[in-house]
């Protein structure tokens, strides 16, 4: 099982207020280096390595996850389609596309969608930390 059990909730028990985070990456070492990241930065977070999956785990714990950081260059359902599927599933989903390529190449695929941020792989703490902070605070 990919996820951690924690379930994040307000005070009140609400998960609207959750600050779980699915990432997803086909690449092992990333998801395990983002997953130590993300709960060092104190999120949950919930771990898919394909599309297929990351639809899976939003099914199973839309209710709870704020945001998801998706890898862009992925075999079989790659991260345009998933982008794609998780925001028919959840049309304000905030979304962090990671990827190789440059910022520029990968936004002119994603022109005009909102609740998205870019981030270039490998990422530094610091930059991914404040990508999820500002679409955190945007859905807000």
């Amino acid at each position: 099982m990919n996820e951690d059990t924690a379930i994040n909730t307000d005070e009140n028990g609400d998960p609207s207020m959750a600050h779980t985070v699915l990432l997803i990456d086909d690449e092992e070492m990333v998801v395990e280096v983002g997953k130590a990241i993300l709960q060092r930065l104190g999120y949950d977070v919930i771990t898919a390595m394909s599309g297929e999956e990351a639809l899976d785990q939003y099914g199973q714990h839309q209710p709870t996850i704020a945001c998801a950081v998706l890898d862009l260059t992925m075999p079989g359902m790659d991260g345009r389609t998933t982008f794609t599927r998780l925001r028919e599933l959840e049309p304000q989903l905030p979304i962090i596309i990671a990827s190789g390529l440059s910022c520029g190449q990968v936004a002119d695929q994603f022109d005009g969608q909102d609740q998205i941020s870019i981030i270039q792989k490998p990422y530094q703490v610091a930059d991914l930390a404040g990508k999820i902070e500002d679409l955190l605070t945007v859905k807000s």
